[in-house]
């Protein structure tokens, strides 16, 4: 703990000498980029890991602006009150929209009366981490690896089952895309928390089990879950050991991720300055470190542009799946 606040005080030294000038600059006049408190707004409850991440940038954030950033939790609504603030507030950069993909990706698609257009609403600002899924069995499924689960499910007619925390989720909609890719069949069973349907699996009650892998990871080293595949292109960080679903479906990536966006309307210049700020921000060692170990987040940190291509085929990719799984949480 000492290592951590002497570096964290090393780091603000640092930035109170490099950056007052373009502190002055940019921190002065009526509605500037730090003329204020930055609200960084996320759509989920405090304790979760995007209010943890969020905080854990917002505090070397404010050492680079030499501002306040303030972490504000808007949780309802699945996220869209979140979106929603962000959306109506004034074009400045003072106010921040940290959001998981299903609030810029599946929200429109899956809800009535949702009160934001991802497209006309907001800036996208930088792609700040992704996440993979980790697709696991239970412990006595005769199946250890995605050819072998291709085989039992075609042996079986399609009558297995998935667990996943919710019936309209990313790592749902990972699996349909690996149904279809594997041109297996199963079903999903829907639960309302993570816990139950990992307890489920795990009692055998289900087949297999799909979230992301800071909740996985341990029930399978416990060995209580058969780890299959992780969904990310390449063997990820500390899980070398488990095999990607690339390495039986070349090409396969499904990731959970973080983006940040602002106000549509913010200038070209703020949005490049806030990106390049989280670039360097995210490239602190122990702020990286901490996102892969406690949450199984790799660092991307893409530039607004790219950003914004990616959010554009996320947003086509999940419609059509939307449509042609058939699901809605109205």
């Amino acid at each position: 703990m000492n290592l951590r606040l002497n570096r964290r005080s090393l780091l603000a030294g640092s930035a109170a000498l490099a950056l007052p000038g373009i502190a002055r600059a940019q921190g002065q006049g009526q509605g500037g980029f730090a003329s204020r408190p930055i609200r960084l707004v996320i759509g989920s409850p405090p304790g979760g890991a995007p209010d943890v991440a969020a905080r854990l940038m917002g505090e070397a954030l404010s050492v680079r602006w030499r501002q306040s950033v303030v972490v504000e939790n808007r949780p309802a609504a699945n996220g869209n009150i979140a979106a929603q603030t962000v959306a109506r507030a004034e074009p400045d950069g003072n106010t921040l929209l940290l959001a998981q993909a299903s609030i810029l990706v599946l929200n429109e698609g899956l809800m009535r009366d949702v009160p934001f257009n991802t497209d006309r609403d907001f800036a996208p600002v930088s792609m700040l981490m992704n996440t993979p899924f980790l697709l696991a069995a239970r412990p006595d499924l005769p199946a250890s690896n995605l050819t072998e689960l291709r085989a039992l499910a075609r042996e079986r007619g399609g009558r297995m089952t998935f667990a996943t925390s919710s019936p309209a989720n990313l790592p749902r909609f990972c699996v349909e895309m690996l149904k279809t890719a594997l041109g297996m069949e199963m079903s999903n069973v829907p639960y309302s928390t993570t816990a139950g349907a990992l307890q489920d699996t795990i009692m055998g009650r289900v087949d297999l089990v799909i979230d992301g892998t800071p909740v996985i990871t341990p029930q399978v080293r416990a060995g209580a879950l058969k780890a299959l595949c992780v969904t990310s292109p390449n063997r990820f960080p500390m899980l070398e050991d488990i095999p990607t679903a690339a390495e039986t479906v070349p090409g396969f990536s499904s990731m959970g991720w973080f983006g940040m966006v602002g106000p549509k309307a913010m200038p070209a210049e703020t949005v490049n300055r806030i990106a390049d700020d989280l670039r360097a921000v995210l490239e602190i060692p122990d702020i990286r470190q901490r996102l892969l170990r406690d949450f199984g987040a790799e660092v991307v940190a893409s530039p607004p542009a790219d950003f914004a291509r990616f959010l554009s085929g996320e947003r086509q990719l999940y419609r059509s799946l939307i449509k042609e799984v058939g699901v809605s949480v109205d």
